[in-house]
């Protein structure tokens, strides 16, 4: 009988590491991974100055659904990202609350992802020195 039992930290960083696509609202989102993150942080989508919650949402949502080629073509061109990102919600919602499911599944996925990396590069739980 196994009687250990996982912490919610390690539950949280194991669903991080196993992460699949996942159907929101009708729309398939790809996980986090180092490359999306690395859009992400490259077109300053969390930062003050990207735009409001709406486009940070959005933004998240089509680097997490649209074709790769696509992407690539506008990611290292800021002006063209953030059109990119216009024309995604331009013909993917039609009511600003739609995004809510997408927001709610953007910071779930980045939670998870930030805890598997944390176990990764820390493997005795998350805590760098190893004491409990």
């Amino acid at each position: 009988m196994n009687t250990e039992y996982q912490t919610d930290d390690e539950a949280v960083r194991e669903i991080g590491f196993t992460a699949g696509p996942k159907e929101i609202a009708g729309i398939i989102l790809r996980p986090v991974t180092a490359l999306s993150l690395s859009w992400l942080q490259r077109n300053g989508v969390f930062s003050d100055s990207f735009g409001d919650m709406l486009q940070k949402t959005a933004a998240f949502t089509f680097l997490h659904s649209a074709d790769k080629q696509a992407i690539r073509n506008v990611v290292n061109d800021r002006a063209a990202f953030l059109d990119a990102v216009d024309d995604w919600i331009e013909t993917s919602v039609s009511h600003h609350t739609e995004l809510e499911p997408y927001a709610v599944q953007m910071n779930e996925s980045l939670e998870h992802y930030m805890a598997a990396t944390t176990r990764a590069a820390n493997p005795g739980g998350g805590n760098p020195t190893g004491k409990k």
